[in-house]
């Protein structure tokens, strides 16, 4: 039996390209390391954009991965970069990678993907950004996503573009930073940070970058002082817990009433309780009921539902509307610009 190589580099510029629709980005990325030429070919051949956003995972201790988030939000490794020592058992391969100049590395495939494999922090960190230079220069897009523990990767993206999304923390991470670790000069600015990890009572919320979008899943010591810090310089605010009262719901109210908060466009939050006089006190005038089916679709293509509920009214004829849910106790308030009608 005889083996014939397919003439990959010799096939007409429309061929590669459906070769190339028909790869998964990981794929993609496997056959531009096969040669300089290959990844050149393969560069010009990439459309402007790509079907799926790249992410950065620096949750893992000397384990970095590049991926994409495919259908359903699953997460598929293009490649990492490992703190390991190879082994005389592991196989590997010598590529081509493009960083600044070409540079030639130790590659070894686990599992579904390749990993760079380093053996001090030096090398690592060297990897980390030839990698991250040769995706970007392949795909010609840059990271759309970071999820990491500590913020301090965000200083590692600096002088790319800005991330859509930041994800920090989670379940598993007993160790919380301050909003200002997330801001200071050598970070990459986020479009969107999302705290994942449980948060003190004394946590300070305190912004100095505008944010598209806020979320904080676990700061059940939350109360209105902490939302009013976020929502000056967040168009979107979510809290998973709280501890606020309608008193404290109340105080809201009067700074968007004030012009205090104009930045913010939806607030979505779980109560500790709600009651509607408590909340309402001093503006019952400028609240009228509303049967309208409206939703707002935030930053991050999720639906809050705003009514059958109330309306607010601002004097200079700005329209707040807002639905509290008594079943799961969240209480979600929209400013009446960009929404969707439900029929």
């Amino acid at each position: 039996m005889t083996t014939n190589k397919f003439p990959l580099l010799k096939v007409t510029d429309v061929v590669f390209d459906e070769i190339l629709s028909q790869l998964e980005l990981n794929e993609i990325l496997h056959l531009s390391l096969c040669s300089p030429k290959t990844r050149k070919i393969v560069r010009c051949h990439m459309k402007k954009s790509i079907k799926y956003p790249l992410y950065l995972d620096t949750k893992e201790f000397r384990w970095t991965k590049f991926g994409f988030i495919g259908e359903e939000g699953k997460h598929v490794i293009v490649m990492s970069v490992r703190k390991s020592e190879i082994s005389n058992e592991r196989q590997f391969e010598i590529v081509n990678m493009k960083g600044k100049t070409e540079k030639r590395v130790k590659i070894s495939k686990y599992d579904d993907h390749y990993a760079l494999l380093s053996s001090d922090d030096n090398k690592w960190m060297y990897g980390c950004v030839l990698v991250l230079d040769h995706i970007i220069d392949v795909f010609r897009n840059n990271i759309d996503t970071l999820y990491c523990n500590s913020p301090y990767s965000m200083a590692f993206l600096k002088n790319k573009a800005p991330l859509r999304m930041t994800y920090s923390g989670g379940v598993d991470c007993n160790v919380y930073w301050n909003l200002v670790s997330y801001e200071c000069e050598k970070s990459a600015k986020t479009g969107g940070l999302q705290l994942c990890t449980r948060l003190p009572e004394d946590y300070d919320f305190t912004l100095t970058r505008e944010y598209e979008y806020v979320r904080i899943e676990r700061a059940q010591f939350a109360r209105s002082d902490d939302v009013l810090k976020l929502a000056e310089k967040s168009r979107e605010v979510i809290f998973d817990r709280s501890e606020l009262l309608p008193q404290g719901l109340n105080i809201i109210f009067n700074n968007w009433l004030e012009h205090r908060i104009d930045y913010l466009k939806l607030l979505s939050i779980r109560m500790r309780s709600y009651t509607e006089f408590l909340a309402f006190k001093g503006m019952e005038h400028k609240i009228t009921d509303t049967t309208d089916g409206v939703n707002y679709k935030s930053f991050t293509g999720e639906l809050y539902r705003l009514s059958p509920g109330k309306r607010l009214r601002r004097d200079d004829g700005v329209i707040a509307s807002f639905y509290y849910d008594p079943t799961t106790r969240i209480f979600n308030f929209g400013v009446l610009t960009g929404l969707i009608k439900i029929s």
